[in-house]
């Protein structure tokens, strides 16, 4: 046998090991259901998920929206969209929210983490979204639509407000 023939048997060893123990972790993964979870996480996560959708028109003259709160890795956030006569959806606004865990509040008699509510009793419809702090106390954010700018203005409700 030639040195060549050997290290060619040692090559051939060493990859038949590696497949070996390639092998064997796929097996694991697929046998252990938390494993699994972690793996197709890592290879297959969405980066944002939609936790919440409403629609209306956030004033008697518009504009109609869709409003969508979105989970990401480490962040919430807010994204208002239009629809142009041609049924595109634009991007009107992506509001952050300062909070990373989603909330709920009661609203007219049913949990719910988005609403469009007349919050200030002015006619227009603000955006109302719960979260919660690392301490878990309760936010409610709400953004009033500025017909004027075209954009949202983060407001504090008023006293005494009530979802009803």
């Amino acid at each position: 046998m030639t040195s060549s023939d050997t290290t060619f048997k040692n090559k051939e060893l060493a990859l038949m090991a590696v497949l070996a123990l390639v092998a064997m972790a796929l097996v694991t993964v697929a046998v252990i259901p938390s494993l699994r979870t972690k793996v197709k996480d890592v290879f297959l996560s969405s980066d944002r998920n939609i936790v919440a959708k409403v629609s209306g028109s956030l004033t008697p003259e518009g504009p109609r929206v869709t409003v969508l709160k979105i989970q990401s890795k480490n962040s919430l956030s807010v994204e208002v969209f239009s629809q142009n006569e041609g049924g595109e959806m634009l991007l009107l606004a992506k509001l952050p929210l300062f909070e990373n865990r989603d909330g709920y509040f009661l609203f007219k008699g049913n949990a719910t983490n988005l609403a469009l509510t007349d919050v200030d009793k002015d006619g227009s419809l603000e955006i109302v979204a719960p979260t919660y702090d690392d301490q878990m106390v309760p936010r409610l954010n709400i953004f009033r639509f500025n017909p004027t700018t075209k954009s949202f203005d983060r407001v504090t409700a008023p006293e005494g407000f009530e979802a009803k």
